[in-house]
């Protein structure tokens, strides 16, 4: 079984978002008593960094792979998804770190779409992702080999 997601999941998770949305909540909450409605610009910037990290954290999974199956888990719950299951998987490029995402053809118990931020990957700038590669790769020689 081979990890896909990075080692730095729980932080991600877990521990960013709370420091960051709590640290700026508070920042906010003090500027808005302090000036009032001057203040209301990091109201928005709070709501704006709350759909950033939602978007990028809350929804991040860990994720391995073997020959047969992705595993998934919430830290709550794991399940396995046979890879036939695979729709499609795409990355966003633009983010670091690197948000990816998988379709599964059939609804899972985590839903029809999963993301994971993938394991820490240096210099890859505009370059797939070798998590992508790797799920890709297993989908095409599983399916090469008619199993």
């Amino acid at each position: 079984m081979k990890a896909l997601s990075t080692s730095m999941t729980f932080f991600w998770k877990f521990i960013f978002p709370t420091l960051w949305l709590g640290g700026f909540g508070l920042g906010t909450i003090a500027i808005i008593s302090t000036e009032g409605f001057g203040g209301l610009h990091m109201l928005l910037g709070w709501f704006f960094g709350f759909a950033f990290i939602y978007y990028l954290c809350f929804r991040a999974k860990r994720v391995y792979i073997d020959d047969n199956y992705l595993y998934l888990s919430n830290y709550r719950k794991q399940i396995q998804v046979p890879l036939e299951n695979i729709q499609y998987v795409s990355e966003n490029i633009m983010l670091s770190p690197r948000p990816i995402f998988i379709e599964f053809k059939n609804e899972t118990e985590f839903g029809k779409k999963i993301m994971f931020i993938g394991y820490t990957e240096m210099f890859l700038l505009f370059a797939s992702h070798p998590a992508v590669k790797e799920i890709n790769f297993r989908i095409h020689n599983k399916t090469e080999r008619g199993l």
